[in-house]
């Protein structure tokens, strides 16, 4: 026998989900892939200069030559390597603060600029679940709704924030 919850679920994810692909815009989304791009190719193009200043001949082979091009191309190489380790979207991921002496929950929500969009205050009290279980921390309300589901992927971090839920309880 099944026992099904007589909720309406007309939602996929929780408001603020790490599965929520929703908050940016188009037009964010196509700056940030364009600048991604550009990125990638001046990586790719600093890294192959790096090597083809050893494929042109420059005359003489003497050690001042060598030890420039030697200087010159780990500097490009250093640039390229930098515009490639850059190439991670930003985490735009909500931040969760559980703050146990007033009993709430806040989730401030960051933009792509980094300002902060949106602040939801919860309290405590007024949520039937409050957990952290397999590196994931879920909030629901007394209604069954996910309101915030969030991964922790830092080891402190998953320690103080079972510090915090064992306060809270």
């Amino acid at each position: 026998m099944v026992a099904l919850p007589d909720l309406p679920r007309d939602f996929k994810h929780a408001p603020h989900s790490f599965h929520d692909s929703t908050t940016t815009s188009e037009d964010k989304a196509k700056k940030t892939d364009l600048r991604r791009a550009a990125k990638g190719f001046l990586g790719s193009v600093l890294l192959l200069s790096a090597a083809g200043v050893w494929l042109v001949s420059a005359g003489a082979n003497d050690a001042a030559m060598m030890l420039i091009k030697l200087v010159f191309s780990v500097s490009l190489f250093c640039v390229g390597a930098m515009c490639f380790s850059t190439l991670d979207p930003e985490d735009i991921a909500p931040e969760v603060q559980i703050d146990t002496k007033r009993r709430q929950l806040r989730v401030i929500e960051t933009g792509i600029d980094g300002r902060t969009r949106r602040v939801a205050v919860h309290e405590l009290d007024d949520l039937a679940e409050l957990s952290l279980r397999d590196q994931v921390l879920t909030a629901r309300d007394f209604s069954g709704r996910q309101i915030v589901a969030l991964p922790v992927n830092d080891r402190a971090t998953e320690r103080a924030l079972r510090r915090a839920l064992s306060f809270a309880a």
